[in-house]
């Protein structure tokens, strides 16, 4: 057989197979999703069983980018089972082709995929995630606060009474919960100009804003007016300022180094994004990983009811995999081990294992 003819038969078993097993995987989880949404549009008074389509679909594609690494593992071990029971597995090494020659098509598609992933698809996803997001606040007409960060700082928009507040800050100190060169505006349910405060300091305190050395000026006043210290009713927290900024789901790995940069001179906390770039980045090589896994165990001559044995050993190795990755993860959250480490470091150590297992499977 051909080169070129065997590279094009085993690209076409594994993209049959994965494409199979996504599907499958893809429909359950869309399933569970919309009962799932079902469940919260009952508690809704607005929602109905439309919202609940409607932004299960948008969720769908996050799903299915998840599920990512467990259909080219599932996908992998069942291309290479069915080679191996037919008997072609046998056939390609009698004929003296090595196992990377078996293994470098799939893992050549698991890397372009990736690649695809983070580079298209991911872009797509982060827009959807953030459009889920807002759809469910419209319908919930939820009053929680609203926090963004932009070049201009730290901004905060929430509700209060019937109108709301929007207050701008240079930058948060986590450690005081305090904000610093705080503007704030009152506005009316029309969008009205009620009153502007500036401050230089405004410190988080319980269910307030204590806004030092403010200054006060209505829409019919000529002049600001001075106040020592001046509170503002609100249900934001320290933990909430650093919580609810924009999900880190929302954004494409184009935009999270920029919006780290800016929440790092804000002075909130930035390893959700960090996590989240190098996570993206990791990507190709944890679906390349995965077929590595996928064929060390399946790419073993089978012997008498072995095959069952070889097969939970390779999907135990998977999900081992998946939990060493959020230990790490869990890791880099706490600040207990750097970032790109905890990112990086179960990807490689998988891919490396299962490179030097090959080496010695093909060495005999």
């Amino acid at each position: 057989m051909p080169p070129a003819t065997l590279i094009q038969y085993i690209l076409r078993r594994t993209s049959v197979s994965i494409l199979t097993l996504f599907v499958i995987l893809a429909s359950l989880i869309l399933l569970i999703d919309l009962i799932e949404n079902m469940r919260l549009a009952s508690k809704i008074p607005a929602a109905d069983f439309a919202f609940a389509l409607q932004l299960t679909f948008l969720r769908m594609p996050g799903l299915a980018q998840a599920l990512t690494p467990f259909v080219f593992l599932f996908g992998g071990i069942w291309m290479f089972m069915q080679l191996n029971q037919r008997s072609e597995i046998a056939v390609m090494r009698a004929a003296g082709l090595s196992v990377w020659r078996l293994i470098g098509p799939p893992a050549l598609l698991a890397a372009l995929f990736g690649f695809f992933s983070v580079i298209v698809l991911d872009p797509l996803t982060a827009q959807l995630y953030a459009y889920g997001d807002e759809l469910k606040n419209q319908y919930g007409r939820q009053t929680k606060n609203l926090v963004d960060i932009s070049e201009d700082g730290i901004w905060l928009r929430q509700r209060a009474g019937k109108g709301a507040l929007l207050l701008n800050a240079e930058n948060f100190d986590q450690k005081n919960a305090s904000l610093h060169k705080v503007t704030a505006w009152r506005v009316d349910e029309e969008a009205v100009f009620i009153e502007r405060i500036d401050a230089e300091h405004a410190f988080l305190s319980g269910e307030t804003i204590e806004l030092h050395d403010a200054k006060l000026k209505n829409a019919q006043d000529r002049e600001a007016r001075h106040i020592p210290i001046l509170a503002v009713s609100t249900t934001l927290t320290a933990q909430d300022l650093s919580e609810r900024a924009v999900p880190p789901e929302t954004m494409s790995i184009w935009q999270l180094p920029h919006f780290t940069m800016l929440a790092e001179a804000a002075g909130l906390p930035t390893k959700r994004y960090e996590i989240r770039f190098h996570d993206l980045c990791t990507t190709p090589l944890k679906l390349v990983a995965m077929i590595l896994i996928a064929a060390l165990f399946s790419l073993r001559p089978w012997r008498q009811g072995g095959g069952f044995r070889l097969l939970m050993q390779s999907i135990g190795a998977g999900f081992g995999l998946y939990i060493l990755s959020e230990v790490f993860i869990a890791l880099g959250m706490s600040g207990a081990a750097p970032v790109a480490l905890a990112a990086w470091t179960p990807p490689i150590a998988a891919a490396l294992i299962a490179v030097a297992a090959l080496l010695q499977l093909e060495d005999g």
